[in-house]
């Protein structure tokens, strides 16, 4: 097992000499224009950084021990959990289909997602203006849930919000268990 201490940015320029780690104690940051292919890497005990234009591969990443922010392409087949918050961008790629918990959820304004294994979201979800999420295992939210302009949310078997729910006259939630519809 290789352990890499300390933060990593990843450029088009350094992507290519990236260690082949199983485990990073800092934080990853992947710029516009990097490709990073990590076969190896399971945890990052940090946050994660897809930035515009970037792309990460992680096939065998199970856990994101910080926030992830994603603006660009980030497939993670295996990431069960985001300890911290998630960001997610509009123009974002993302392939996280073991994806059960997170902490906060944010979807940035007119992105458009599917979490198909998401369950629970420990802290608040907050669905910017016209941002759709689609997440028809999710149950539980811990605390808030914000809905702005035009924002859709589809959580069918949705029964738990923790907190206020602050939703917008025009927006849009699909939540049957939850609001007894």
């Amino acid at each position: 097992m290789s352990k890499h201490l300390g933060n990593l940015t990843v450029t088009a320029e350094n992507v290519h000499s990236f260690p082949a780690v199983d485990e990073i104690y800092g934080h990853l940051t992947i710029t516009a224009g990097a490709d990073l292919r990590a076969p190896r890497l399971g945890l990052v005990r940090g946050w994660v950084t897809v930035q515009m234009g970037a792309r990460l591969t992680a096939p065998l990443l199970g856990l994101a021990d910080g926030w992830a922010t994603i603006d660009g392409h980030f497939s993670a087949p295996h990431l069960a959990e985001v300890r911290a918050d998630m960001l997610v961008g509009d123009a974002s790629v993302i392939d996280l289909p073991a994806l059960l918990s997170v902490g906060s959820l944010n979807l940035k304004r007119g992105a458009d997602k599917k979490l198909v294994s998401l369950t629970t979201v420990r802290d608040s979800l907050t669905l910017q203006a016209r941002a759709s999420l689609s997440a028809p295992l999710l149950e539980r939210i811990g605390k808030s849930v914000t809905l702005r302009e035009k924002a859709r949310l589809d959580a069918p078997v949705l029964n738990f919000i923790g907190g206020y729910a602050d939703i917008d006259e025009t927006a849009r939630i699909a939540a049957p268990r939850f609001i007894g519809g």
